[in-house]
């Protein structure tokens, strides 16, 4: 197992594009955090006195359902770029138990999108902090309860959301339509949400991995969705589940 995890390891590190895809993680944060902090200034401005002295500030995390792109594309990549390549068949020659296969892929993906996630939500608060507070808007103290949450959880939520990439990529083998697959499942499914039927719309806010990984990063307690363990939890759970099916797959499937 050892050796197996030591080739992949290898194998991204040497490639210049995983490179690439991690700092455009970190990259996209930093840029989204800064239109949605100016964003976020421009609707405090706008509000009235009354509305801003009633005005309780809240961590933005929104970049992240934009972040999740390169996440998911960095993990899918495990997978598609040896199908690319035709490399899979050597792979499996050296390492022949295809399970191994897979869990060392998905070690690798998980300690690198670990790194990336927790340096991306570290930008993204303060980022977006350094702009509201340039404009004079109210923002969540550091010491305040729940914010060593807020600002540890992003690392795992984009583990979590890696794995499901690598997942997909697994599933899927083309990059492209792993892609297609990763941004309609991040962005397009959560986006589309108030179109939908209320009841709908209640599933896909409390259980769709994005929308339920996103309430570990909440300060705000609301009775009709999880709590911060219980999203953690059902996205958690998306990701063994879609490992499972991929394993299931790849045991089967000619390289």
């Amino acid at each position: 197992m050892i050796a197996a995890i030591r080739s992949e390891w290898a194998k991204t590190l040497t490639t210049r594009s995983s490179w690439y895809t991690l700092a455009a993680v970190i990259a996209l944060g930093a840029l989204f955090a800064l239109l949605f902090g100016y964003a976020g200034a421009a609707e405090h401005a706008r509000m009235t006195a009354a509305e801003q002295a009633a005005y309780r500030p809240s961590p933005d995390f929104r970049p992240l359902i934009f972040v999740q792109i390169a996440v998911g594309y960095f993990g899918l990549r495990a997978f598609t770029v040896e199908h690319l390549t035709r490399t899979m068949a050597l792979t499996l020659t050296t390492v022949p138990r295809r399970g191994r296969v897979l869990a060392a892929k998905a070690i690798v993906c998980a300690g690198l999108t670990l790194a990336a996630g927790t340096v991306t939500g570290l930008v993204v608060v303060f980022v977006n902090r350094a702009v509201l507070t340039s404009r004079q808007v109210p923002v969540n103290t550091l010491s305040e309860p729940g914010m060593l949450r807020v600002l540890a959880g992003p690392g795992l939520l984009l583990t979590l959301l890696g794995l499901i990439g690598l997942a997909v990529g697994c599933l899927v083998r083309s990059t492209s339509g792993a892609l297609v697959v990763t941004i309609v499942m991040g962005v397009f499914v959560p986006a589309m949400a108030s179109l939908y039927p209320e009841w709908l719309a209640w599933l896909i806010l409390s259980y769709w991995p994005i929308t339920a990984g996103l309430r570990l990063l909440s300060l705000d307690a609301d009775p009709d969705l999880p709590g911060p363990a219980a999203g953690l939890a059902v996205t958690c759970a998306w990701a063994v589940i879609l490992l499972a099916a991929a394993y299931a797959v790849f045991r089967r499937r000619d390289a």
